[in-house]
């Protein structure tokens, strides 16, 4: 079925000189500069009513704004149910944030949100993140995992040792192929991670740091049940 653009991002398109080539959902994770990435942004959006495909349409279309961004590291544009939706972005340091938060796919963004959007506030729906560690391999991204975590009060050194070992973890699951530990404040974190199929995310999901986060988990996190694993689908990514 062939992907319809919104008009506002099609006009912005052409008056930046994209061609049409550039709206292609690249999922290929080729691990360039990924050493450079040490903070992102974690957008969660709600489609109205209606708007699904839309919203949909924009995010994949996003991607040929992004990619004219050098100091936006990685970006992925991702689906977790069907009116929630969200981007998770990283860049090296907070030029490159601030960059992306004043170029073109937050003006676009912005004005496509009334129309497209239910209840979103740019001061709650866009959350700054620092990256505590990250891990990539080569591949398609198709799947992926989106997992909150809020620390018991005290708790914070804990999940954040916690996090850093998971990265030794993950590096020996071969179908993981994006894999992130991010802070959203003092005491509330994410996992971020990318997978070619379900084969693959099924592997990690059985696997041991997925056991390790069910065994420490009722001792470092506050509140945590399994449905805080979310599963996702990637719709576009840099």
């Amino acid at each position: 079925m062939k992907t319809t653009v919104p008009l506002k991002l099609i006009i912005l398109a052409i008056l930046l000189g994209f061609s049409t080539q550039v709206f292609s959902k690249s999922k290929n994770n080729n691990m360039k500069d990924k050493a450079k990435e040490n903070i992102g942004l974690l957008v969660i959006l709600k489609a109205k009513s209606g708007k699904e495909q839309a919203v949909k349409d924009f995010l994949q279309g996003g991607l040929a704004l992004v990619n004219n961004e050098p100091q936006t590291e990685s970006w992925f544009a991702f689906q977790i149910d069907d009116r929630t939706f969200g981007i998770f972005d990283t860049f090296e340091n907070d030029e490159g944030r601030q960059a992306h938060l004043t170029g073109e796919v937050a003006k676009a963004l912005l004005a496509n949100a009334d129309d497209l959007l239910e209840d979103f506030d740019v001061k709650v729906s866009i959350q700054p993140s620092n990256l505590i560690a990250s891990n990539h391999k080569n591949g398609e991204q198709n799947k992926g995992l989106l997992v909150l975590l809020k620390a018991k009060e005290g708790k914070s050194a804990a999940v954040e040792n916690f996090l850093q070992a998971g990265k030794q973890l993950v590096s020996d699951e071969p179908e993981t192929l994006s894999w992130y530990a991010i802070q959203l404040d003092k005491s509330t974190y994410a996992i971020f991670d990318t997978f070619r199929e379900d084969k693959g995310r099924d592997t990690h999901l059985t696997g041991k740091i997925a056991a390790a986060l069910m065994e420490n988990a009722p001792i470092i996190l506050e509140g945590f049940q399994p449905s805080a694993i979310q599963k996702i689908d990637i719709l576009a990514s840099k």
